[in-house]
């Protein structure tokens, strides 16, 4: 649940609040819930059925002491080690937004990902490259919602001559975008699909077999000279060296899956629609933007498929 919930847009905040208001106690029992429960249950590999061995280690045998391993002694990665629950694509997805997520930052500034609207962290701005932030003004008892870079907003940021937008001209210009988008889906809908293609003929799945097959052999070879320590240590690390360039290719694997679902959902909407839109949504802007990046005298909205449209605005 906390997988699929995350790649749908919302924070592991709004997880929280959500858990603790349905009255789901976590595993200590508590109805309490900290994000960092939920960060460690959003990567913890057992729930795809593998395990990482010596995540931590024996400090003091005597006392029992152990301590985070950070590379002390040597961890060990072991596939299928029990059922799974989670589909371990969607578990990469997962791995893959979070690093997205954090790092989220513009000149070393790191900016915390918000899912409340749909536009939250996705409006960027063309001058600095920081975010904007949604604002609740109230100029004389004329109330607005306008969105603004935040280095505009904060105390001591840079002098970014970026402009303040109105939140209903913000929601237009990807309406906007939206429509152009289907105004010609008669050429996009053909490169959509050769898009597919081409992810498809990556190979990864080739090489992730080849890569097992490799493995086993090195398991054998293992077995064979388990009395010689030096060899037997050797082979281990070509093992361990293995794994890890699987685990590189599984999670370009999720990443080359979710370009594939992005193009074929950009084609179903495309499908579906039979006319253009005449007013903004939240769902379908979390279904199809990417990005929006505000310049001083138009919008370059990129959608999940990776098209790009600039708007005048």
């Amino acid at each position: 649940m906390f997988h699929t919930e995350y790649l749908e847009g919302k924070s592991l905040l709004t997880i929280r609040r959500g858990l603790e208001a349905d009255g789901i106690r976590n595993g200590a029992g508590n109805l309490r819930w900290h994000e960092s429960n939920l960060k460690q249950i959003l990567t913890n590999e057992k729930y795809i059925g593998d395990a990482l061995l010596q995540k931590t280690y024996t400090v003091n045998t005597l006392e029992k002491k152990r301590a985070v391993n950070n590379g002390k002694v040597p961890k060990y990665y072991v596939e299928g080690s029990q059922e799974p629950i989670i589909d371990k694509m969607v578990y990469l997805k997962v791995q893959a937004d979070m690093a997205e997520r954090a790092n989220l930052n513009s000149g070393g500034k790191k900016r915390v990902y918000s899912g409340k609207y749909a536009l939250s962290s996705i409006v960027f701005c063309g001058h600095c490259g920081d975010i904007y932030r949604r604002i609740k003004w109230n100029n004389r008892g004329c109330k607005s919602t306008v969105w603004r870079c935040v280095s505009r907003v904060e105390k001591g940021g840079p002098d970014c001559p970026a402009r303040t937008i109105k939140e209903e001209d913000l929601q237009s210009a990807v309406v906007a975008a939206v429509n152009e988008i289907y105004s010609c889906k008669d050429r996009v809908i053909p490169a959509l699909t050769e898009n597919v293609r081409s992810v498809i003929d990556g190979g990864t799945a080739e090489k992730i077999a080849e890569i097992d097959r490799l493995i086993k052999e090195k398991q054998t070879e293992l077995l064979a000279n388990e009395r010689d320590a030096v060899k037997a240590d050797e082979i281990g690390n070509d093992i361990i060296t293995l794994r890890e360039e699987k685990q590189k290719l599984l999670t370009e694997g999720a990443l080359e899956q979710d370009r594939i679902e992005r193009f074929e959902d950009m084609k179903k909407f495309l499908d579906e629609q039979n006319d253009f839109l005449s007013e903004y949504s939240d769902a379908l802007t979390r279904r199809l933007i990417e990005k929006v990046t505000v310049y001083d005298e138009k919008m370059a909205v990129l959608f999940r498929s990776g098209l790009e449209i600039e708007i005048a605005a």
